[in-house]
């Protein structure tokens, strides 16, 4: 009998309710399925009716343990027979939590970010808990398309959205490149700042990959070696277009200085500027409205006295 895929699972499941678009099944298939046979550590923020964690203890046949997460309440009722299972009622990003989650598990394999979805917590939520993500496992933001509207801290071009800081992240896969002095930490420190997050240089090192889908963001961890470009590797005998690649095997990558590049040696993003420039924009606005009505105000002063 073939093991059940994971839309299989959601598909006969008749437990505890759970709520998931239909593109994460298949993605989550594909990217969870690796870890199936392992004995895997699974923590979930925002588990609502519970119904998920039941299906990862189906999914995850030899998972060491299960945690679920969430600010409401209510979650207090919820009980389950898989002793493998644990929740922690409370919010996620307070320090007293934090300690009772990791003290179910130290450490996870996977965390899924499926919370408040509003763009302060999901940054915080990654600063807090990528540590506890081992090398070679996954944190993974859902529900990114409310990163898109005004009530989670968001909108398309908003430079602080959720969207936005993985987007940053990405840029972090790349600091070989980038050719000015310039720290990972440095180009989400307007995150940090904005939302009282915390990100740790070495910890950045860890970010191997950063893959977007519709909604969902997955973050992979590796170690740091494996993160680098590395050498440039030539393989083959017949050059019958570009002669002399040879030369090439085991050189590195060419560093570029982009010091004098305006669009390198920035303290912040266009998109993060413009608010500002923006802010000042209107200030001067005012103060030429301002000098214009005293203007006109003078102006019939000299009027009235010039007719007296």
């Amino acid at each position: 009998m073939s093991t059940p895929t994971l839309q299989q699972l959601y598909a006969t499941h008749q437990g505890k309710v759970s709520d998931k678009w239909a593109i994460y099944l298949s993605a989550y298939e594909r990217l969870f399925s690796p870890y199936r046979d392992k004995p895997v550590r699974l923590l979930e923020i925002g588990i609502q009716n519970g119904g998920s964690l039941e299906i990862w203890s189906q999914y995850f046949e030899d998972a060491q343990k299960l945690v679920g997460c969430d600010i409401n309440p209510q979650c207090s009722v919820l009980t389950y027979q898989d002793s493998r299972i644990g929740v922690v009622v409370g919010d996620a990003n307070l320090p007293e939590n934090k300690e009772r989650i990791l003290a179910l598990s130290p450490q996870y394999d996977i965390i899924i970010d499926d919370g408040s979805h509003e763009s302060h917590d999901i940054v915080k939520s990654f600063g807090y808990y990528f540590g506890n993500v081992v090398d070679g496992g996954l944190f993974v933001a859902e529900d990114l398309h409310c990163s898109y509207w005004q009530p989670y801290e968001g909108g398309l071009f908003h430079p602080h959205s959720s969207i936005a800081f993985f987007k940053r992240l990405a840029d972090i896969t790349n600091p070989e490149h980038w050719g000015v002095p310039k720290a990972r930490r440095d180009i989400v420190q307007t995150f940090a700042s904005r939302y009282g997050a915390q990100f740790d240089e070495e910890l950045l090192t860890h970010i191997h990959s950063v893959e977007f889908l519709n909604s969902v963001c997955v973050v992979r961890k590796e170690a740091p070696p494996a993160n680098v470009l590395g050498p440039r590797v030539i393989a083959g005998q017949q050059e019958l277009v570009v002669p002399g690649q040879h030369s090439h095997h085991g050189t590195t990558c060419m560093r570029l200085d982009q010091r004098a590049n305006p669009w390198a040696a920035r303290e912040v993003s266009v998109e993060e500027e413009l608010p500002v420039r923006l802010h000042l924009m209107a200030e001067l606005q005012q103060t030429l409205a301002l000098r214009d009505q005293q203007i006109a105000q003078l102006t019939a002063q000299l009027a009235e006295r010039d007719d007296g």
